[in-house]
């Protein structure tokens, strides 16, 4: 098997495992560990808070670390993270030590995530990367699906959320094995046997010119950044406030716990699949055209699940398939978008301020809270959400990529 293929299914499994042992089961095991440990439900949901804290305010790591170590012992660093978190949650018997598991589990999913995952994909398949990407995303976010429900038999069988966290740690170890083996950093960038060669991404305006590329200063400066980071905190804050209120608000609509959890587990998969075809379309689409339509159906779903009419089941389903294609769509070409217009090297390193920017996104379900209880019902902060991306969707869908300056230009 060529290499680049292995370097694919090494970064897709430790990216699939990431999301579906961390954010998306955790709510889970804490329901078992706050109840055998007496914890209040602000102690166990502050732990949730911490996490992704953790992991936003990690999100420039990886860039730093890559231009000097390369991706292999990033990933690999972020491996070992993920490891030493699990081990101290297993031994964990009070508060503290768990919130110092969530920020070494935070780490890790900064350091092995996507910020390293996307870079060493664009490398290895310079003339396929959007396709690459894709399908990487696709299978990273079918952890989300997967893992709850494995999770939850895990608990269940074993009638213990130590075993839990005990088999996370050593599935951790295994794949941080693996990527120390199977991973390399694709000849001519940093890490590689051949060292850092700076090489815009095919399709960017500087391959297209034999221009210089951006400076991570100057590409953050421009409006194109600023609307793609913009657009990746309201894809997220939307994606975390539906996470943390659809029960209650579906309930309040007259829908069942049940249906709900239905719902929701119905927009991850359907995201799941939009990630693997985004990339596919983005060779045809421009990715920022692509990033836009993502944004409006998102913008379409909220107003579904809006419920202003007493909320309906078609409503509902409305909602998960335009918000999971939306989110799905958006999530790859946000990715795409910064690499398309700055380049290989930068457009990775950039990738990692957006999801710094994006831990605004947490401040989406205390929002939705105040809203609550201001007007009675989680609607308005639904069509807050669609005005605000429906707004931000019509200048992506016309915008341009941003001038590469000439070498003249740099030098003086």
């Amino acid at each position: 098997m060529q290499q680049k293929w292995l370097v694919l299914a090494a970064a897709s499994l430790i990216f699939f495992f990431l999301n579906g042992a961390t954010f998306a089961s955790l709510g889970v095991v804490l329901y078992s560990m706050i109840r055998d440990l007496h914890w209040s439900q602000t102690e166990g949901g502050m732990s949730f808070s911490i996490l992704g804290i953790a992991c936003g305010v990690a999100s420039p790591l990886p860039a730093l670390l890559m231009r000097r170590f390369g991706c292999r012992r990033v990933v690999v660093l972020g491996g070992l993270c993920l490891t030493a978190g699990f081990a101290l949650a297993f031994a964990t018997s009070g508060l503290p030590a768990f919130d110092l598991a969530m920020v070494l589990l935070g780490l890790g999913y900064a350091l092995a995530g996507n910020i390293p995952g996307v870079y060493l994909i664009a490398s290895w398949f310079p003339h396929s990367s959007r396709r690459a990407i894709g399908f990487y995303l696709m299978l990273g976010a079918a952890g989300n699906v997967i893992g709850p429900p494995l999770v939850a038999a895990v608990v269940a069988s074993s009638h213990s959320w130590r075993f839990n966290w005990l088999l996370m740690g050593i599935v951790a170890a295994a794949i941080t094995l693996l990527c120390l083996i199977v991973l390399r950093d694709a000849p001519g960038t940093a890490g590689s046997a051949d060292g850092p060669v700076a090489v815009a991404a095919p399709g960017s305006a500087a391959s297209r010119t034999g221009l210089i590329p951006w400076r991570d200063r100057d590409a953050m400066l421009t409006r194109q950044f600023l609307l793609v980071a913009t657009s990746m905190t309201l894809t997220i804050a939307g994606v975390t406030t539906n996470s943390s209120v659809a029960v209650t608000h579906l309930v309040h609509l007259g829908m069942t716990p049940a249906f709900a959890a239905f719902i929701l587990s119905l927009v991850a998969l359907i995201a799941t699949l939009a990630k693997g075809l985004a990339g596919r379309l983005s060779e045809n689409v421009r990715p920022s055209r692509v990033l836009a339509a993502g944004l409006l159906l998102q913008g379409v779903g909220d107003i579904a699940f809006s419920g202003g009419r007493g909320g309906s089941v078609l409503g509902d389903y409305t909602f998960a398939c335009a918000f999971g294609v939306g989110w799905g769509l958006s999530y790859v070409a946000a990715n795409l978008v910064l690499l398309d217009y700055f380049g290989r090297e930068v457009g990775a390193r950039i990738l990692s301020v957006v999801w710094m920017v994006s831990t605004l996104a947490a401040a989406g379900p205390v929002a939705a809270g105040i809203i609550a209880d201001r007007f009675g019902s989680f609607s308005p902060i639904f069509v807050l959400y669609a005005a605000l991306l429906l707004a931000v969707a019509l200048p992506i869908f016309l915008m341009r990529g941003p001038p590469v300056r000439a070498a003249c230009e740099v030098v003086a």
